[in-house]
């Protein structure tokens, strides 16, 4: 009897506390019931375990793609006496680390960007291009740009090394040349000796002493100077290029234009151009902006330029070329390169010279607003960051102080601004370029995660789990080609600078103007363009280059309705 009292007891004290918790658990899934399941509308974030059971090595997937296949399994698993029409919105991590696109550019692209040769003369320029050929960049976003550029003179100076290396290599041609070079470390250029060096054989060694300190590259030009010996010492220098198989003489002279010369043209031109004058004098370049009060112009830094010449050359002959590279300020710092040749007795323009021009690869990203390069270590960072070399071996503790290296470097960052940053890492026995990002939030620099975070909707349909369908779509330049044919008679000013510019200008006081009505028909014309037979309720969320005073993108939610048009998603 005593037995059965305990027990009933128990009985008793397990109803009570089990009879609440039951009560959570089918409230949570049980919202409503349609015969076949119980109707659901939540959310859920999947966790570490559940990466695992999907078959990933890491908490994440490696697109969007992945997650949009993998997860419907997922859920069936999870959630299977959901019924019809349940929905269930999974937030999930993707692999999403920095990826360097290669692109070279175009005779298009140079066009495009109002130049009339298929090379750049400065790098304003080249941020020209990139705005051009991707409107739509975000932050972050980098670019490996193959372009031609003007070969700036590369300076170098025949050491007494490189005389031995001309003494070993030209022995045999040149004997007693040679023998005398590598002993007295110059090239004797008095005609009536044996040791007698012409400008061929010098041109014979140079090539000796460039093939052994430089990598071989189409038109690179370089200036090389030597010790000569013609009765007392002295120094000589010949310009050359490489042309793809040898370096050979080139004609004319490269001159940079430096800070101090900016001076003298800001104290020669501040009574002609007083304003334009004091700005090189003080910022040591030529300020390009149309309506600023110190702009410059093409003729009068040709002016500046032939004085330059004038005082630093007086000697020069009829038909000397020059190519002058100088600093300009077009809203962000660059450089222009212009080749000049003296006819009678002034510089002009040389439009019928030879420029010399190399195939050039650099790192160009995409951050607060612009194009840019990245914030690239030099050995000078290295040491200052406690490094004996060029390079890191621990990328940890590379991110670890490099984020607080950018904070003295950019001491006056703003909230929100991003920065990034190439640096050497070393690696079983090889050094690879890596690049990162970095934020400026809350007084420091923090790095920007490899793997970002998302959501997507999933529903359960016919008994499958299936994922929104919604297409995300950038429109493309042959996308704007295909809207201005098909408006170019009801718009004609807006598609044929749509066309030009491949963005939609937004400013309505302007004659180019789009109104919101004008892009949700231009992105009706894409749309059934690229998928005439989309079904009725499929989705698009189109995003599109506008120029509202500044280069920006917008993007349109749209959704195809019965009568095959494409409408507002609201």
């Amino acid at each position: 009897m005593k037995n059965i009292y305990y027990i009933l007891i128990l009985f008793l004290g397990l109803s009570f506390i089990g009879c609440e918790p039951m009560e959570d658990i089918h409230d949570d899934i049980n919202d409503e019931i349609d015969g076949s399941g119980a109707l659901a509308d939540k959310s859920y974030t999947l966790t570490e375990d559940d990466y695992e059971s999907l078959g990933s090595s890491f908490p994440n997937f490696n697109s969007e793609e992945d997650a949009r296949t993998l997860i419907p399994d997922f859920l069936d698993a999870q959630y299977p006496f959901y019924g019809e029409g349940s929905s269930i919105n999974v937030t999930f991590d993707i692999y999403d680390p920095i990826r360097v696109e290669d692109y070279e550019v175009t005779s298009n692209d140079y066009n495009e960007a109002g130049l009339d040769v298929d090379y750049f003369t400065g790098t304003s320029q080249i941020y020209n291009v990139l705005e051009n050929v991707f409107p739509q960049a975000d932050n972050g976003d980098y670019i490996n740009l193959m372009y031609e550029t003007v070969a700036e003179e590369i300076p170098y100076t025949i050491t007494a090394e490189d005389f031995d290396l001309i003494g070993d290599n030209l022995v045999g041609t040149y004997p007693d040349e040679a023998s005398s070079a590598a002993q007295y470390s110059n090239f004797d250029r008095r005609e009536d000796r044996d040791a007698y060096w012409s400008n061929d054989m010098i041109l014979e060694a140079i090539n000796v002493v460039l093939d052994d300190n430089f990598d071989d590259v189409t038109n690179q030009i370089y200036n090389v100077s030597y010790a000569v010996y013609d009765g007392s010492a002295g120094t000589e220098s010949m310009t050359v290029q490489f042309n793809g198989n040898a370096y050979v003489a080139f004609g004319g002279t490269s001159y940079e234009v430096s800070a101090a010369d900016f001076d003298e043209i800001g104290t020669e031109f501040a009574e002609e151009y007083p304003q334009p004058a004091s700005s090189a004098a003080q910022y040591s370049n030529f300020e390009k902006r149309d309506g600023n009060a110190s702009a410059w112009t093409e003729d009068m830094i040709l002016e500046a330029i032939n004085f330059l010449l004038d005082s630093k050359f007086p000697d020069a002959s009829e038909g000397t070329q020059f190519a002058v590279t100088y600093a300009v300020y077009t809203g962000a710092a660059g450089s222009e390169v212009i080749n000049v040749i003296k006819t009678d007795g002034d510089y002009e323009l040389d439009l019928n010279g030879s420029v010399s021009t190399i195939t050039t690869t650099d790192v160009f990203a995409f951050t607060n607003g612009s194009w840019g390069m990245p914030f690239t270590l030099s050995m000078e960072d290295y040491e200052a960051l406690g490094q004996s070399y060029p390079n890191f071996s621990n990328e940890d503790q590379a991110l670890y102080r490099i984020g607080i290296y950018l904070g003295m470097q950019f001491p006056y960052a703003e909230e929100g601004d991003i920065t990034a940053v190439a640096y050497d890492l070393y690696s079983s026995g090889e050094t690879s370029t890596e690049y990162v990002n970095y934020i400026f939030e809350d007084g420091e620099f923090s790095l920007i995660p490899s793997t970002r975070t998302t959501s997507l909707k999933f529903g359960l349909n016919n008994g499958l789990w299936v994922p929104d369908n919604t297409i995300r779509y950038s429109l493309t330049g042959d996308d704007y080609a295909t809207i201005a044919a098909a408006l170019e008679d009801a718009y004609p000013n807006p598609a044929s600078s749509m066309l030009r510019y491949n963005n939609f200008d937004t400013r309505s006081d302007n004659d180019n103007y789009w109104s919101p009505d004008m892009i949700l028909e231009a992105v009706n014309v894409v749309l059934n363009n690229i998928n005439p037979s989309a079904a009725v309720g499929q989705k698009y969320i189109v995003t599109y280059a506008v120029y509202n005073g500044s280069n920006t993108t917008n993007s349109l939610s749209v959704i195809k309705v019965e009568d095959g048009s494409w409408v507002l998603n609201e």
